[in-house]
């Protein structure tokens, strides 16, 4: 497709994916001998705490823990089930998209994987080091531009996540304005390390292998990536896990069994403030999108297919109503 901003130089593609990558990687704040996992009940009984914990199972990398205190134990059992039974509700990759998947793993994953990358990103860092200049501010503020408008128009999001978002945005687009820091050597070399090391870490030549996993299975892939993710920010100086254990959060609205908690956190060199909706269910507090979502996802479960014969379905654990709107 032409690109209408042509006159205006471009980062090379693996530039643009790492300033990309810090917008999804803020965006989104997820051996030895067999023995069983510890129980978890489910999400402490204080919302204060309850938040916290998630941001803990953030910091240490464990999307299992993350996902247990998500919902309740009755919805958990539900989740394993819509992992079993609900294939056609995932985001699956279309041919060229999981061919291009199996290409790049084996090129991440063989013998002499990180000389290789090394050997065509090294001659794009010397262009952009050419290319960098006054356009290069011009670059990243449309970069932001395009993720703010997206964030904008985005009717499935509140006002409140639209205002994290845009905070995140905010910072990111003020850390990625120096150009010297996606040219330095050290810096890329290092990324390239981190991605290879994942790659081989995941063991997923194919997207049809995820799938194919168990659900705490596919979760504890999910926890490698996001580890390796972390890393690869950090190489570029975005600390993720200070963020997270840097999480502070009060109530400032409780009304029975619903709760708004106002959320902050350190993120290069800013405070990122936002309010957090949460709902306690037998005794536990849980963010209430991820109620939400859990609740529709079951919705849709339960829809009788076409011709099939009408059940009864297993209700979810009901969701308290909302408070009335407060001033």
């Amino acid at each position: 497709m032409p690109n209408r901003w042509s006159r205006t130089p471009q980062p090379p593609p693996a530039v643009r994916g790492l300033l990309l990558l810090g917008l999804l990687l803020l965006v989104v704040l997820g051996s030895g001998c067999r023995r069983e996992p510890p129980a978890i009940e489910g999400a402490p009984t204080e919302p204060v705490a309850a938040v916290q914990a998630l941001a803990g199972a953030l910091r240490e990398g464990d999307l299992v823990r993350f996902a247990r205190l998500s919902v309740p134990p009755a919805m958990q059992a539900e989740q394993a089930l819509l992992w079993q039974q609900a294939p056609a509700g995932r985001v699956l990759l279309d041919p060229a998209e999981a061919e291009r998947w199996r290409n790049w793993m084996a090129q991440l994953t063989a013998p002499d994987a990180e000389a290789r990358l090394w050997a065509r990103l090294e001659p794009r860092l010397q262009d952009l080091e050419q290319q960098a200049g006054p356009s290069w501010g011009v670059v990243v503020g449309m970069m932001a531009g395009f993720a703010s408008a997206a964030i904008t128009a985005d009717t499935s999001l509140k006002p409140a996540q639209k205002a994290h978002a845009q905070s995140l945005i905010e910072a990111v687009s003020g850390w990625a304005g120096e150009p010297a820091l996606f040219t330095d050597r050290a810096r890329a070399q290092a990324a390239i390390a981190v991605v290879v090391r994942t790659a081989h870490a995941l063991q997923l030549p194919d997207p049809e292998a995820f799938w194919a996993l168990e659900r705490e299975a596919a979760l504890a892939k999910g926890s490698i990536a996001l580890q390796g993710g972390k890393a690869l920010a950090a190489t570029y100086g975005i600390d993720i896990d200070a963020a997270l254990a840097g999480v502070e959060a009060e109530v400032i609205a409780l009304d029975g069994d619903r709760a708004t908690l106002r959320v902050r956190y350190p993120l290069l060199g800013q405070s990122i403030v936002f309010e957090q909706p949460m709902v306690r269910i037998d005794g536990g507090w849980y963010r209430l999108e991820a109620i939400e979502a859990h609740r529709r996802a079951m919705a849709m479960l339960a829809a009788p297919a076409p011709d099939a014969a009408a059940a009864p379905a297993t209700a979810p654990a009901a969701v308290p109503a909302a408070p009335a709107a407060t001033p």
